[in-house]
């Protein structure tokens, strides 16, 4: 394979240093007062000139101190480092799932050489992930509301579960029949799906611990972890494959997740979670099942779901097979979209937080980076399945990177909606939605994979689907969702 040299290695560190900076950097510690509009302290009636000024004055000085104690919400340091170390702690979360997710759209190409996998097995086994994945995020919501520890035990097992499936996954290599490998791949995939499962509403659950002055930035700092787990896998994984054979990065990510296992157990006291206790209360099921702002949200979850999984699955093979690069320079070409979504999810945070504090109407807010995220992407796909081939692989790859970038306005949108409607049983909210969005890729993602088989391009088969799916979710978030607080919050 091509060598990148040590430069490979800077994207990565100038990545990790910009994450960490926003999730140790808390909101607000800056604030600028408003003063009253020119000219305002001075237009009065005539006849009750001074009274009005003062009357004016008066008003000025509520609207700064008003405005200064939102922009500075009274916290002291002890709540700043247990949300900041929650943030981070969730951050490595879903970077560990979405590693555990991307692993194998890497390491399929050599699997798939050995084993001989068609295009179609590829879709079946990858399809796999959500069968488990649609099966335990229901049942988690429910156990947090029970077990003690709620989200933070959940979570805990979830990541357990999902590394014992990723070691399952690198006992392929002890396996010579395609058959059986097939099935093991499938097995070891959903059992990833079934941790992760897991992890999602637990994960949902701790945002809606969040204050309102960190939601917009922590759930952005949060989401990002999955751009970042995707980008930095897609990265390593061809020079580890390529250094230390394809079962090394399955035991790696695995071992990987016992670490964050104790990393985060540690966290129990700063965290505020004791063993014995745990959430009482059952989640009102029949009033947010009969509740269409939560239909609008899991329509539009299930649409974002089958954009982000069918690129997952499909881009490196899409370099690697449609664009004919080898598998570390896919790999890396591959990485560059997931590179710039991570960034740019941490600046939607602060910039949607920043709108708010200026005065923007929270349903807008959300519908205006919900329809970024949904339609730019869209465009991004078509002139890809259009023009894209015609224009080279720099192109091509650039307009992957602008739709990646695009789509971090859904840090600001659609995953601040769940607790926006219910900060209380936003995991359970998160279950259903992402549910739906699990159920959504099966079918989706194995239909593209037969595409490709039949008309050999990707250009088709891959990025016109996609599209379609940004664009249906695109016009029903923006035109029913519903960003107030819901009755059945019950606060």
């Amino acid at each position: 394979g091509v060598k990148m040299g040590r430069r490979r290695w800077f994207p990565v560190l100038l990545l990790c240093c910009g994450l960490f900076s926003q999730v140790f950097v808390p909101p607000g510690l800056s604030s600028k007062t408003q003063s009253p509009r020119e000219g305002e302290a001075t237009v009065a009636r005539p006849s009750h000139a001074g009274a009005d000024l003062l009357v004016r004055e008066e008003v000025a000085i509520d609207r700064t101190i008003s405005e200064s104690s939102k922009a500075k919400p009274s916290e002291s340091p002890e709540d700043a480092q247990k949300w900041m170390l929650l943030v981070l702690g969730l951050f490595l979360s879903y970077a560990l799932c979405d590693l555990d997710k991307v692993n194998l759209s890497v390491a399929v190409l050599p699997i798939q050489d050995r084993f001989g996998l068609s295009e179609a097995d590829v879709g079946f086994a990858s399809s796999s992930f959500f069968w488990g994945y649609m099966l335990t995020q229901l049942p988690g919501a429910m156990l947090i509301q029970n077990v003690p520890g709620g989200a933070f035990t959940v979570l805990t097992v979830g990541v357990a579960i999902q590394s014992l499936g990723t070691m399952g996954t690198a006992c392929l290599q002890y396996l010579n029949d395609s058959q059986a490998a097939l099935w093991l791949l499938c097995l070891s995939r959903a059992l990833v799906g079934l941790g992760e499962g897991l992890g999602v509403p637990a994960v949902g659950a701790s945002l809606g611990t969040l204050p309102d002055s960190r939601r917009s930035s922590g759930t952005s700092t949060v989401y990002a972890g999955s751009t970042t787990g995707v980008g930095v896998g897609l990265l390593l994984c061809p020079f580890l494959i390529d250094q230390f054979g394809w079962p090394f990065i399955f035991w790696a990510f695995a071992a990987a997740g016992v670490l964050w296992i104790g990393w985060w157990m540690s966290l129990a006291p700063t965290l505020g979670y004791k063993k014995s206790e745990s959430t009482e209360g059952n989640v009102p099921w029949k009033e947010i099942l009969q509740n269409p702002a939560v239909w609008s949200v899991v329509a539009c979850h299930a649409m974002s779901n089958i954009a982000f999984y069918a690129l997952l699955t499909w881009m490196p093979s899409f370099f690697s097979r449609g664009v004919g690069l080898n598998i570390e320079l896919a790999g890396f070409c591959a990485f560059l979209p997931y590179l710039f979504g991570a960034i740019a999810s941490l600046g939607v945070g602060k910039l949607a937080d920043k709108l708010l504090e200026d005065g923007w109407e929270l349903s807008t807010l959300r519908k205006f980076f919900q329809g970024i995220a949904f339609f730019g992407p869209a465009i991004c796909m078509l002139l890809n399945a259009t023009i894209g081939p015609s224009l080279g692989v720099v192109a091509q790859v650039g307009l992957l990177i602008l739709a990646t970038t695009l789509k971090a306005g859904d840090r600001a949108g659609l995953f601040c909606t769940h607790a926006d409607l219910s900060p209380r049983y936003a995991g359970a909210l998160l279950a259903l939605s992402s549910t739906a969005g699990a159920i959504a890729p099966i079918p989706v993602i194995e239909y593209i994979g037969h595409l490709i088989d039949q008309t050999g391009s990707f250009s088709m088969g891959l990025f016109v689907p996609v599209a379609v799916a940004q664009i249906l979710g695109g016009l029903v978030y923006v035109n029913t969702a519903n960003n107030s607080r819901q009755e059945f919050d019950g606060r």
